[in-house]
């Protein structure tokens, strides 16, 4: 049997839409894409840091490979040479064999719409179109990190039907970063929660200091009871825990219940982090925890910390502690052993 070696590769997808007025083609030629491939190296340095964030593959002996997607007989593609090397213009032949070599496993997909508010494009499916691109040209796609990114503030990126589903589809999916995606609705999503060990909703800087007012964010305890129910180990979840003027709808009941599933479940799941900022106080999460947990849940410690043990591992207990930032609280969940706590 012949042996086919695969390179483990990062795509950076580039989108720019700039016709705001017109129907979205759903035919590889609108909008022009973008696509930039580096090849990870497993034995070198950061390799998990890099694909875990999508950041360019770590290969120092390769750069990037330029594909301007067309459609496949016209794809405009350079080789970026390592050192002084100049870059390379390769047909699309080489271009298309290049990619079949790749075993595509972390994609940054950013979109710059230069849209009015009565753009017909409203949504759109560039995400599920850029997949099913991949998934055509390169040997594998199996996607462990994705981070989704909308680059303009006035007119952010909302993905469309065909691309949800496609996002739901994802079930080797392990880390997944939305930037800037304000407008991103978990609820109406299924999302790959089984394997997804970290979840990041974040705002780059120019995104935080347009921020005049508080902004209540779409996300709500209907997450909590999904991330609930997957139990992933080591779980990381952030909801723009680092900008406070942007708050979830997570309120005290959900927290409380959240709580008590981790109490009860068959066995402690880890969790490394949850954190995301509250309208909910102290004094709210105090009254709700008395009234809908029993008296051994909840036991306060100082500096506005909460403690409880598992049921069946009485040396690991989930804490729950709260930091007031000036417009909310921050909230942050996570477990450790009794005598770390």
């Amino acid at each position: 049997m012949k042996f086919c070696y695969r390179f483990d590769a990062h795509c950076h997808v580039n989108i720019v839409d700039n016709r705001p007025l017109t129907k979205y083609r759903d035919d590889g030629t609108d909008p022009i894409i973008t696509y930039s491939f580096t090849l990870f190296d497993r034995r070198g340095p950061e390799f998990t840091q890099k694909r875990r964030l999508c950041l360019r593959g770590n290969d120092v002996k390769y750069k990037e490979l330029h594909i301007s997607h067309l459609y496949d007989s016209k794809m405009q593609s350079q080789f970026e040479r390592a050192g002084n090397g100049h870059d390379v213009t390769v047909s699309p032949k080489t271009a298309t064999t290049l990619l079949s070599y790749m075993n595509l496993q972390a994609i940054r997909i950013q979109v710059r719409k230069q849209c009015k508010k009565e753009s017909k494009r409203l949504e759109d499916d560039f995400f599920e179109n850029c997949l099913r691109f991949l998934e055509r040209m390169c040997s594998r796609v199996e996607i462990k990190s994705l981070l989704l990114c909308s680059k303009n503030i006035l007119f952010p990126w909302q993905l469309g039907q065909k691309s949800l589903s496609k996002l739901a589809s994802l079930q080797g999916l392990q880390n997944l970063i939305l930037e800037n995606m304000t407008t991103f609705d978990p609820r109406f999503l299924k999302l790959p929660t089984r394997n997804l060990a970290s979840l990041q909703f974040r705002l780059d800087p120019r995104h935080r200091m347009e921020l005049d007012q508080l902004q209540v964010s779409p996300i709500d305890g209907s997450l909590l009871k999904s991330l609930s129910a997957a139990s992933v180990y080591r779980l990381d979840f952030s909801a723009y825990s680092e900008v406070a003027q942007v708050v979830t709808s997570i309120d005290a009941v959900d927290m409380c219940y959240f709580i008590e599933n981790w109490h009860f479940s068959p066995k402690p799941w880890i969790i490394k982090g949850i954190s995301f900022n509250s309208q909910v106080s102290i004094d709210d999460f105090r009254m709700a925890a008395y009234k809908i947990l029993p008296s051994n849940f909840a036991i306060p410690f100082p500096y506005c910390r909460f403690q409880t043990c598992h049921r069946k591992s009485m040396d690991i207990v989930l804490e729950v502690a709260c930091y007031a930032n000036g417009t909310a609280t921050q909230w942050i969940f996570r477990t450790g052993h009794l005598n770390s706590c």
